[in-house]
């Protein structure tokens, strides 16, 4: 059937209409996120309206994964980056006969359960390395939420302190693309965007290599950490960074492998999204799908 998903990123926000049965986009329509004091009631307007049109006169269930953090009841918990709150979100699409609000982590590693490359998987992780960094532990489809449905922050941890005289430095701020840009800034880098930075890193760029493949190997280890502890079968990394940059993705696969604990038989495979960027959407979509919206979120 069609649903309509909607993945709410941290620099884009994608609206379509997917086919759950097949996993298939049919259409999207794409939109830049603003900076977040630009990202509230305007901006989630112009979503919906977006919505709307995509459904045209079809009474269609909406799914809505979103760069922040939500409980086990569905609610947005957190406005890190787009400060919408749940009873604004269920305003905004009040056509809808149905609508279901989750993470954009959890919602990019239900579709690769079902369609990508987490298909047939008992238990498994699932990182998204985009402008920010999540992560989610996977049984099977099911993706398991925590005590207060927060089990998804891996960027947010402070494992990093480059220097004890100021704030703790997150993963996020070193491995997400937002913290990319802003230490190749600070590092004298005239780089108007990661894609930019990502273009000179490519291309032999010292300076630009040293900022991304410092990204990748730090969240490299950072998975290896959490593999070390939950014992995964495979870490699937999705996320913009590893189809955008082969050297942030060969920095992680190097890093992780050189933090599993072996023997190496015995370690997790590294694998990138087989769905790529539309992960995020595709999942938004099927965790609203009247036959997935109760199973996805039991865990």
């Amino acid at each position: 059937m069609n649903v309509i998903g909607i993945d709410v990123g941290g620099s884009k926000t994608v609206i379509g209409l997917v086919d759950t049965v097949g996993g298939r986009v049919e259409r999207t329509v794409r939109l830049e996120t603003p900076a977040r004091e630009r990202a509230g009631d305007d901006f989630l307007g112009r979503v919906a309206e977006e919505a709307r049109a995509l459904a045209a006169d079809e009474a269609l269930p909406v799914g809505v994964g979103i760069c922040e953090a939500v409980d086990r009841a569905g609610e947005i918990v957190s406005a890190h980056r787009v400060p919408w709150t749940s009873a604004e979100v269920r305003a905004a699409f009040s056509f809808a006969p149905a609508l279901v609000l989750d993470s954009d982590v959890r919602a990019a590693a239900v579709a690769e359960a079902c369609f990508g490359v987490g298909r047939g998987l008992g238990d498994w992780l699932y990182a998204n390395a985009g402008t920010g960094i999540a992560s989610v532990v996977m049984r099977a489809a099911v993706p398991y939420l925590g005590c207060r449905g927060r089990a998804m922050g891996l960027g947010m941890s402070h494992l990093v302190e480059e220097d004890p005289r100021r704030e703790p430095v997150s993963i996020e701020d070193i491995a997400g693309g937002a913290g990319m840009l802003m230490r190749a800034r600070a590092a004298g880098l005239a780089v108007p965007s990661v894609a930019m930075l990502i273009a000179r890193a490519e291309a032999g760029d010292a300076s630009a290599r040293v900022i991304v493949a410092g990204a990748g190997a730090l969240l490299g280890r950072a998975l290896g950490f959490l593999a070390n502890v939950l014992d995964p079968e495979v870490v699937v990394l999705g996320g913009g960074m590893p189809s955008a940059s082969p050297t942030y993705l060969a920095a992680c696969r190097r890093a992780l492998d050189e933090s599993l604990w072996r023997p190496a038989p015995l370690c997790p495979e590294l694998r990138v999204a087989g769905l790529g960027p539309e992960s995020g959407l595709v999942g938004a979509a099927l965790l609203a799908a009247p036959q997935e919206a109760t199973a996805f979120r039991s865990g």
